[in-house]
């Protein structure tokens, strides 16, 4: 008999600001369904890190954490550890797993599936949903979750249902599979083991002896997927070249001259570059570095397997299906620097820029408000024009087209210009200009030392106050003003107010 499902949602909308109480009624509704269901414990299934909205290296910024709910401390560890609890087939107390349903229903943190052996399952979808089964009608608890202001309604299945799950069926890393490690350790040097305990996210192991690999195991996640990739380079020049050139999604790993791995951050060219003050890619006695292919496609480790049960047997069967975070990557890894785009101003960051929704033919659910926009558009490249409030330019709303400057996948945006489309009025009006050329202007601004004229649009001077010849200016004022100076490599032009008559 297939399991009855039931799909709760909100009674009406619910706006970015009430997600707790949305998050709290869920799990209110959860726990009746539990309790009726008699369970006393659940198990995670297919653990992600930071749910199926995000896919950069760093975690956001509220993002729920499960420190609280997961011990974090191992012995023998050389650095911090995921959450020792939050791993495929861990059984939690119903109270830690409703702890964790609310940190999943926020978005900004893990996501899992959570069920029982004899059938009950917790769901959270994509969209202020949350599908509850069993092999039961659980009418009550229906029922007191419509009292309480959800919509509940029986449905065909979950659509996170295992059985939908598409997979990529991967051998066990059992002992042949450590074998053949200790094989590449000892003809290599020492390999580079990724360990992805929970979807989107992994640690990073570099065995170079036979204890190594013994201690690296020890640490390892249950249920992990592991992959083996050639040993991590001494010779940075050559992987910060690789960086440079490199046009494929990757991710950069490191080792510090204390032998510890860094988490893995996705390899951008800006960070192969050798001009900055604090370099990305560390040089030095006993640093090494590597990159590691992330998308599907380009994935050829030399080893791959999943963890199995202490009695042998994988049980872990990692889904793959496409995300929104996948879809949001496709997007950005088609945009490359130049592209022209289109979209929606829809926020603002103070005086730093706005964010924008870009005109994209993907299958995005951007109708909710924490899932990041893909487009940000600094104030320095919204005008060649002066202003002095983004809202003249690029109010919330506004339809705007721009060039893309480069992509960001760390904080999962295109950085876009405006200026970028239009030609620079500031260098074509001032290398057409002599000094001694008298034209005329608009006074946009009053300073105690002065006053900054309009003589083109995007072209401004400064009148300073020694070469007002006795005049007063205002905001809005008409003036003559005469060439004294023209400083192109710091954009200053000096004028003077020209004599009347």
């Amino acid at each position: 008999m297939p399991p009855v499902t039931h799909r709760l949602t909100p009674g009406a909308a619910v706006p970015f600001a009430l997600r707790e109480q949305m998050a709290e009624d869920f799990v209110a509704a959860a726990r009746r369904f539990a309790v009726q269901a008699g369970a006393d414990r659940l198990t995670i299934e297919n653990p992600m890190a930071r749910g199926f909205f995000s896919f950069r290296s760093r975690p956001a910024p509220s993002a729920p954490s499960l420190a609280g709910l997961f011990p974090t401390d191992r012995p023998g560890s050389p650095g911090p550890l995921p959450p020792s609890g939050y791993h495929d087939g861990a059984r939690v107390p119903l109270d830690t797993g409703l702890e964790l349903l609310r940190a999943v229903l926020l978005r900004e943190g893990p996501w899992c599936r959570l069920h029982t052996e004899e059938g009950f399952f917790l769901h959270v979808g994509e969209r202020h949903d949350l599908y509850v089964g069993g092999p039961a009608a659980y009418a009550e608890a229906a029922a007191h979750a419509r009292r309480s202001g959800l919509t509940v309604e029986p449905v065909e299945r979950s659509p996170y249902d295992p059985a939908l799950d598409e997979t990529d069926p991967q051998p066990p890393a059992d002992a042949a599979f450590w074998t053949a490690v200790h094989c590449l350790v000892a003809e290599h040097g020492g390999v580079l083991v990724e360990e992805r305990h929970v979807g989107g996210d992994r640690r990073w192991h570099r065995p170079t002896t036979a204890a190594e690999i013994t201690r690296a195991r020890a640490l390892l996640t249950p249920r992990a997927r592991l992959a083996v990739w050639p040993d991590l380079s001494d010779d940075i020049a050559a992987v910060r070249a690789a960086v440079l050139r490199s046009e494929r999604l990757e991710l950069l790993v490191q080792q510090d001259p204390d032998g510890s791995v860094r988490g893995s951050r996705i390899a951008e060219p800006w960070m192969g570059r050798t001009d900055h003050t604090h370099p990305t890619i560390r040089a030095g006695a006993h640093c090494r570095a590597g990159l590691v292919p992330l998308a599907p496609a380009d994935r050829r480790p030399l080893l791959s397997g999943v963890l199995p049960d202490a009695d042998g047997v994988v049980r872990a069967r990692w889904r793959t299906n496409r995300t929104p975070a996948d879809e949001r990557r496709t997007l950005l890894g088609s945009l490359r620097s130049g592209n022209v785009v289109t979209g929606t101003v829809v926020s603002g960051l103070d005086d730093i820029g706005v964010h924008v929704d870009l005109d994209v033919d993907l299958d995005l659910d951007l109708e909710h408000e924490w899932q990041l926009p893909m487009g940000f558009l600094r104030v320095p490249e919204m005008s060649w024009e002066h202003f002095e409030d983004v809202d003249e330019v690029a109010p919330i709303g506004r339809r705007i087209r721009a060039e893309v400057l480069h992509v960001d996948f760390e904080w999962e945006r295109a950085s876009l210009s405006v200026k970028a489309l239009h030609p620079n009025p500031w260098r074509t009006f001032v290398e057409a200009l002599r000094v001694g050329d008298t034209l005329p202007g608009t006074v946009t601004k009053t300073v105690p030392f002065g006053g900054f004229v309009s003589i083109a649009p995007g072209v401004v001077g400064l009148v300073h106050e020694s070469e007002l010849s006795g005049r007063t200016l205002e905001v809005g004022d008409d003036v003559r003003v005469t060439l004294l100076a023209v400083d192109g490599r710091q954009r200053r032009i000096s004028l003077s107010v020209a004599p009347e008559g």
